[in-house]
């Protein structure tokens, strides 16, 4: 944040009209890539607990498709957790009713559908195998879209980040779906990144 000091009473006037920003400066807000979204709580998500944001979304109910993320680097996160999971993790049932709200429209969405369309699922994760969220990193953001490296721990004590890239879609953020041809795998890990924004300690 700026500070501006105007220490001359000699120059009072030109103070008031020189100190300060501009309206147009107030109105635009600080980005950071390391802040850590304040977390109002974590919500299971067929057996993978997810946080939800305090002021950065999902405004919707857990149940439903989540939507209503902020349009900064903190909803961008938390929508790439938080939609990643449940699509992931949805049922037969579910994943269709899921998908055309939380992902993108395009090739890499009509993938997904094809290829699920031939699975089945139940939509409840082992807890054996059920990894937690740790926190994540970014790879790039910008205004419209982010590639986003979500770091999980799993019941072995291994680790992993798997990368989700979400776009902004006129309000809102929605997954970006990989093609087959340009999907990223899981990344194995021998440790927590040093740059990672940890979530770990906002477990309530």
């Amino acid at each position: 944040m700026r500070v501006l000091a105007c220490a001359s009473v000699a120059v009072a006037a030109l103070a008031l009209a020189g100190c300060g920003s501009s309206p147009e400066e107030n109105d635009v807000p600080e980005v950071s890539l390391t802040a850590a979204p304040e977390i109002s709580s974590w919500s299971s998500l067929n057996g993978i607990l997810v946080p939800v944001g305090v002021a950065d979304g999902p405004r919707s109910g857990i149940w439903e498709p989540l939507t209503g993320f902020s349009h900064t680097p903190q909803g961008a996160a938390l929508a790439a957790i938080g939609q990643s999971v449940q699509l992931s993790t949805a049922s037969d049932t579910s994943w269709p009713k899921v998908l055309p709200v939380v992902a993108a429209a395009g090739e890499g969405r009509d993938a997904f559908a094809v290829n699920r369309a031939l699975i089945t699922a139940t939509g409840s994760i082992d807890p054996s195998v059920a990894p937690s969220i740790l926190g994540y990193r970014f790879e790039n953001y910008s205004e419209s879209n982010a590639a986003v490296d979500v770091v999980q721990r799993f019941p072995d004590d291994s680790l992993a980040s798997t990368r989700t890239n979400v776009v902004w879609v006129e309000t809102d953020w929605k997954l970006d779906l990989p093609t087959p041809e340009n999907a990223v795998g899981a990344k194995e890990l021998t440790e927590i990144p040093s740059d990672m924004v940890d979530l770990e300690g906002t477990r309530k």
